[in-house]
């Protein structure tokens, strides 16, 4: 311990005798830092000028910090080096306790770069991660922000509240996208009939108000043709169906169906509206009372 300290000591004298040389460092450093910051401030100007949208906009803003700070350490740090070698070696005696308390940090710096490097999501995009699903507002050095959106069996509507997420549960938790690689959800409306129902003519009559109420996505949507050609994505059909079933005494028929995300709370309410309708206007179909 007392050579420890005796080497502290030599270490501090020796920053004494170098403060002129780092007072220059220091002002030297200053001025690049400054002229890497006000480049990217023309080049944010520039995008302004250019009416880009507010989300790209800000996309811009976020990441062009974080990569002037980084050109900003990669030009300075060589230069700081040798004038800084007793701090180095301070640091090195205290470097793995460091380490140790600022694992969580580390980890989120680290799931930072992931995020930037594989895109796993960006701005705008639904996600869930870990037991959160929201709209991705920002992604952080330390944590993703996004704004809270109910499970889909509950609405898939947004909460209002503000989360933020650590990165780092993008190693620890698997990251759903529901907007990125495929624009599209596949939703579900399960129509329960009677069992002495007309189950035939409701289910045309459910093709009838998919038709009506769905928007009409073909295989030449420049959606499904990204998602096909990007991550091969690939469904035979793209049309409405509706499958039958049996359950609990009842004839259930499932209307399955393409939508977008942030529209799926609304087209089933349209859908069940036409429904309620509909079946009203015939005698032989039925909803069953007990499963609706």
């Amino acid at each position: 311990m007392k050579q420890i300290m005796r080497d502290l000591s030599s270490r501090m004298g020796q920053l004494q005798d170098t403060t002129p040389e780092l007072l220059s460092l220091l002002l030297y450093s200053l001025v690049l830092v400054g002229l890497i910051f006000l480049t990217r401030f023309l080049i944010l100007r520039l995008l302004v000028r250019r009416g880009s949208d507010s989300t790209h906009r800000k996309r811009w803003r976020i990441n062009s910090l974080y990569i002037a700070a980084f050109l900003a350490a990669l030009i300075i740090a060589p230069l700081w080096l040798t004038s800084l070698s007793g701090v180095l070696t301070i640091l090195g005696i205290f470097g793995t306790g460091l380490v140790i308390v600022n694992k969580e940090v580390i980890l989120n710096i680290t799931g930072w770069f992931y995020i930037m490097i594989r895109r796993p999501f960006v701005m705008g995009n639904r996600v869930m991660m870990g037991n959160t699903i929201g709209d991705v507002l920002e992604v952080r050095l330390l944590d993703t922000t996004m704004i809270e959106v109910l499970p889909r069996d509950q609405g898939g509507q947004s909460t209002g509240r503000i989360v933020h997420i650590p990165n780092s549960l993008v190693f620890t938790h698997p990251v759903s996208n529901s907007s990125k690689e495929f624009s599209f959800n596949w939703n579900e409306i399960a129509v329960p009939l009677t069992p002495k129902s007309d189950w035939k003519k409701a289910r045309g009559m459910l093709l009838k108000i998919a038709e009506d109420c769905l928007e009409e996505i073909k295989t030449d949507d420049q959606r499904i043709q990204t998602a096909e050609e990007s991550h091969d994505i690939h469904y035979s059909y793209l049309t409405p169906s509706v499958y039958v079933e049996y359950k609990n005494g009842a004839i259930v028929l499932h209307l399955r169906h393409l939508t977008e995300p942030r529209n799926t709370r609304i087209i089933t309410d349209l859908i069940w509206r036409e429904i309620l309708t509909r079946f009203a206007r015939s005698k032989n179909i039925l909803l069953h009372p007990g499963l609706v």
